[in-house]
């Protein structure tokens, strides 16, 4: 069977034992008798205790762990036969274990991928005053996003949505545009090719034509911080990662690191890295796949990460691939799946609204 060496891969398995009891300390102020009894306000300053949440660490786990998910050849994927069948096995039951795999031998070239990186290059270096002009929102969904936090980190969002919409870019970026338009035009179709066809093989029907996906897909490409400036801690990390994720809804995401040599995924088993293949394409599957079949393929969240010794100029990929035919279809189950990342949105905001109504409790006692 192919699913059995994926099995002794799989992370420590999750014991669904009750949490802990909440940690309970002592009232910081204290109380004061009304009747001016010391005792008695002795006994309540010592003896009154407020509960203090403390998250669990598979919410926000403290470090990643190291882990490995399977490398499946491309090839038989692509051709018939008793091979091309056990490796749609295998990408099935990497899908339904882990929500992440890695393809090698997918036939996209690394020079290809270089080129593009390349010419996306001066984008990064653009006036700021002039990036903002063009920057991503809930109505564009091209443009740049500048991060606030002042870490380094950027990124470029492209997607085939018209010619208007590469007007606005070339205004803002006269010199090298064209030639990053060819070069990131030729990627879009050597990448669509391969994400169609993986969900083609997880869904088992044909995928949408790649002129019906062009809409709802989109590339990412991601100028990293320099000397790892980005690691502003796992709790900061993980939700930027999440709120990143609800703008950007879809079946599959392919990954292309560039020269990070480490890629980190968040899943309900908790926080993962690995260093991934040489010119491997790291797919993970989207929301869109977990809600088609019904919570049977998992749904997780990845980035590459750059380490010392990584090129500090290393700019990485991802392309969130969506289809029109795979957001209308129904739930394969006939059930509403809540995503990952609504879980942990919700867990967060009932910690915050817990220590907001524990603080105003103690400052009326």
């Amino acid at each position: 069977m192919a699913s059995s060496p994926l099995k002794a891969m799989l992370p420590p398995p999750e014991f669904r034992a009750p949490p802990p009891s909440p940690v309970a300390g002592v009232h910081p102020h204290g109380l004061d008798s009304p009747d001016g009894d010391d005792e008695f306000a002795g006994f309540l300053s010592h003896s009154l205790r407020v509960p203090k949440l403390n998250l669990p660490h598979r919410i926000f786990p403290q470090e990643a762990t190291a882990w490995n998910p399977p490398a499946i050849d491309f090839r038989p994927l692509i051709s018939p036969g008793d091979a091309g069948s056990g490796a749609a096995d295998l990408v099935k039951s990497a899908a339904e274990a882990f929500g992440c795999f890695q393809l090698v031998n997918h036939g996209i070239s690394p020079g290809l991928v270089a080129g593009v990186g390349a010419a996306a290059s001066p984008a990064f270096g653009i006036p700021l005053e002039s990036r903002r002009k063009a920057a991503r929102s809930p109505e564009r969904r091209w443009g740049f996003e500048v991060e606030e936090e002042g870490d380094g980190e950027e990124f470029l969002w492209w997607c085939r949505s018209g010619m208007r919409d590469r007007r606005e870019l070339a205004e803002i970026w006269p010199r090298s545009y064209k030639d990053f338009s060819d070069k990131v035009e030729g990627l879009w179709c050597e990448i669509e090719k391969v994400a169609s066809r993986v969900e083609e093989v997880l869904l088992g029907k044909k995928a949408g034509r790649e002129e019906e996906a062009a809409d709802g897909s989109l590339l990412c490409l991601h100028k990293h911080a320099p000397n790892g400036s980005h690691n502003a801690g796992i709790k900061h990390e993980l939700l930027r990662m999440l709120v990143r994720s609800w703008s950007c809804s879809c079946d599959l995401s392919l990954h292309l690191p560039g020269g990070a040599s480490e890629f980190h995924i968040y899943s309900k088993r908790g926080w993962y890295r690995f260093c991934p293949e040489n010119a491997a394409i790291i797919v993970t599957v989207g929301d869109q796949i977990q809600a088609c079949s019904g919570g049977f393929y998992k749904h997780v969240i990845g980035k590459p990460v750059l380490k010392k010794g990584d090129p500090q100029d290393s700019i990485s990929m991802a392309f969130h691939h969506a289809t029109h035919q795979a957001i209308s279809r129904p739930n394969l189950q006939g059930e509403k799946t809540i995503s990952l990342a609504q879980q942990i949105m919700v867990a967060a905001c009932l910690a915050i609204a817990y220590h907001i109504i524990a603080f105003f409790f103690c400052r009326s006692i």
